[in-house]
């Protein structure tokens, strides 16, 4: 463990003119400073022993782990590098080029001779310390130091138990620090709740100073925690890429430990059960290996701040690398250990509850939606969204009238080729888990039996017969009046599956799947991207009313077949929840219908709150508006910020129900609703 003095004297801090040096000691021998490019003085120093242990777990040359770089005795002459040392007992330079009689490990030190010169940096323990001063007016550093020496770590051997004594002898009083050499205390291991849902993040803090190797860096400790058992410093960055992860340098030091002043802890360990799982994140790969071995159960903890000794396993986009099974078995817990110290991670669940703002609406008026569920809490260091594309997430719905929805929808297909026979493709699995919001779940991973294959079109079985859509669906070529709309939601197959370009896209409807005369509802032209609420064409519902038998949808993404597959399935981790519903707004044999569902896009309002809110306002129906397709238009379906539409009094049992399908503590899916009136 290296340490950071640092002097701040405004009378010290020209760096273009002379100064004299700090007169610092420690436990009465002199510690070297330097001036930097800031003008403060900066001097690192760490016992003499367990320096050479650490360097002995690196190779000469290896720049990465706990490598101090190269060692020289107190006895080397002052021109070597332009300073003595001889009140230290060695000390270590980053650089070897130009040296001679310089040691590494725990071999006995010797003087250095020669000059060093520029090449590259083996010192692994100060990677980021401020730059000296090499100011033309002055001597390099204020007192003649080689640049290339720095930075500089001065040795000093101390005995366990005692202390040490840093004192500034400055010119208005002495300023001594007192460190006790001796156990680090307040050594803990927290989590951030104490029950975790399905598919949550799991926070784990360390906090252990002797953990902080190097002050002036966030440093990095990679702990694998299945066989072999290991500690690895340095394996990644702070920002994940690799280190010492990839080759030889890649250093198991749990058998140095002990030797280093570790005692109970440095060491980590888990159980993982059948509640949690590993995974990457932004501070490590899923694997680490030293190019013979492969370490598939790592876990790494970065330092929340240079110098802190506060040891995180999320990243800086709140990703950890531990999360809950969206399978885990209610009551069962994993667990993780260190410094002896055992934590349960507990799978557990939590009652919901929904509230909207005012108990009787009123037209334009916008009125909150609030939902209170810390089992949608899956990432306490973000504020969670219920985004109708994320799988785990539960969708507040409102549902008025009988809208087509996928809630009876199946046998979902794919096909390599947009001009592929209905009747071939390879077939994905699906459900329909939540019957509020009825979303159907695409399930495309491994597990499921598919899994690198490209795609350029997708059906699926509606569950809907010709007659359901000609009972829902508006006819103005029959004597009906209004409109008729398709409200879609294809974001996860965007977000996951690569389909990025919709130009050449057509949702069409086929009553079979050996049916010639399909029916476009969205030509190419019309799409508006992943996600769309678009008005049905009235050839499209007057074709529709000849058809008979089962509605299939297909969605063709390269309609003209001109270019490369548009989907590809590779090694999917989660599932893609779709929309596909079917509006209709007017008078339909003489009676006012008004059929849609409505999904709410809550956000959560404040980070671990788990508290999730939103508006709602509607139109109310007149004599002007109610046939405009316009209006219509202007409706959310899909928001944080819902905008209905209504033309009949909705009251008592025909009232609105924002319904939310939360699984309850004892494991149970049930219905939690907020009913209000709505009047005319």
């Amino acid at each position: 463990m290296v340490v950071e003095v640092v002097i701040r004297d405004s009378n010290l801090q020209d760096t273009d003119e002379g100064k004299g040096e700090p007169d610092v000691t420690l436990n009465g021998k002199s510690l070297r400073m330097i001036q930097s490019t800031d003008g403060n003085w900066y001097a690192y120093f760490a016992n003499v022993d367990k320096a050479k242990i650490a360097d002995s777990t690196q190779s000469a040359t290896s720049g990465k782990g706990l490598d101090f770089g190269v060692f020289c005795s107190r006895d080397t002459a002052s021109s070597v590098f332009g300073i003595s040392l001889s009140e230290t007992d060695g000390f270590a330079v980053p650089r070897n080029n130009g040296l001679s009689g310089f040691t590494n490990g725990d071999a006995s030190f010797n003087p250095c001779t020669g000059t060093p010169t520029s090449s590259t940096n083996l010192n692994n323990v100060v990677r980021s310390a401020k730059s000296i001063n090499t100011n033309s007016n002055i001597p390099s550093g204020q007192i003649g130091l080689d640049s290339d020496a720095w930075p500089l770590i001065q040795l000093y051997d101390f005995s366990t138990g005692g202390n040490v004594i840093v004192q500034y002898n400055s010119g208005g009083g002495i300023q001594a620090v007192t460190l006790q050499y001796d156990d680090i205390p307040n050594i803990s291991t927290t989590l951030d709740r104490a029950n975790y849902p399905p598919n949550s993040q799991v926070f784990a803090t360390i906090t252990d100073m002797q953990l902080n190797q190097d002050p002036t860096s966030r440093d990095s400790w990679t702990f694998n925690i299945g066989i072999p058992q290991t500690v690895f410093y340095g394996a990644f960055t702070e920002s994940g890429t690799s280190a010492a992860n990839g080759g030889v340098d890649l250093t198991n030091i749990i058998s140095k430990l002990s030797s280093l002043g570790f005692e109970k802890n440095g060491k980590l360990s888990m159980n993982l059960g059948t509640v949690a799982q590993l995974q990457a994140n932004g501070y490590q790969t899923a694997t680490a290996t030293d190019g013979t071995t492969t370490f598939t159960q790592i876990i790494t903890f970065v330092e929340s701040q240079p110098n802190t000794g506060i040891f995180e396993n999320f990243d800086f986009s709140d990703l950890s690398n531990v999360q809950i099974l969206s399978n885990a078995p209610r009551g069962q817990s994993a667990s993780i250990e260190y410094n002896l110290q055992s934590l349960s991670i507990v799978s557990g669940l939590s009652d919901a509850s929904i509230s909207s703002g005012t108990p009787q609406h009123v037209s334009g008026q916008k009125i909150p939606i609030t939902i209170n569920d810390p089992d949608q809490n899956i990432n306490p260091g973000g504020r969670d969204h219920l985004d109708v594309f994320r799988s785990s997430a539960l969708i507040p719905s409102l549902t008025i009238g009988t809208p087509a929805t996928l809630q009876n929808a199946g046998s979902v297909k794919i096909y390599a080729l947009s001009t592929d026979a209905l009747t071939g493709g390879t077939s994905i699995t699906s459900s329909v888990p939540d019957t509020n919001s009825d979303r159907l779940i695409f399930d495309t991973r491994p597990s499921t039996g598919i899994v690198n294959q490209s795609f350029e079109k997708v059906s699926l079985n509606t569950g809907l017969s010709a007659v359901d859509l000609q009972k829902l669906l508006i006819q103005i070529s029959s004597g009906d009046q209004g409109s008729n709309w398709i409200n879609y939601d294809l974001r996860s197959m965007q977000n996951q599956l690569g389909i990025t370009d919709y130009t050449d896209t057509t949702i069409s409807l086929y009553f079979g799947l050996t049916d010639v005369t399909p029916i476009t509802l969205i030509s190419s032209s019309n799409m508006t991207g992943a996600q769309g609420f678009v008005q049905m064409p009235n050839a499209a519902v007057n074709l529709i009313a000849a058809k008979s038998g089962t509605v299939f949808l297909v969605i063709n993404f390269d309609t003209s077949n001109n270019s490369v597959a548009q989907g590809s399935i590779s090694s999917e981790i989660d599932t893609q929840p779709i929309v596909f519903d079917l509006f209709s707004f007017g008078n339909k044999n003489n009676k006012d219908v008004t059929n849609g569902i409505y999904r709410f896009e809550l956000q959560e309002t404040a980070l671990n709150s788990a508290i999730f809110a939103g508006t709602m306002e509607y139109t109310m129906a007149n004599q002007l508006n109610q046939f405009d397709a316009n209006v219509i238009a202007t409706l959310r379906p899909i928001s944080e910020d819902v905008k209905f539409f209504v033309n009949q009094r909705l009251i008592d049992e025909s009232g609105i129900n924002i319904a939310y399908s939360d699984v309850v503590k004892a494991g149970t899916t049930t219905g939690v609703s907020s009913k209000t009136d709505i009047r005319t």
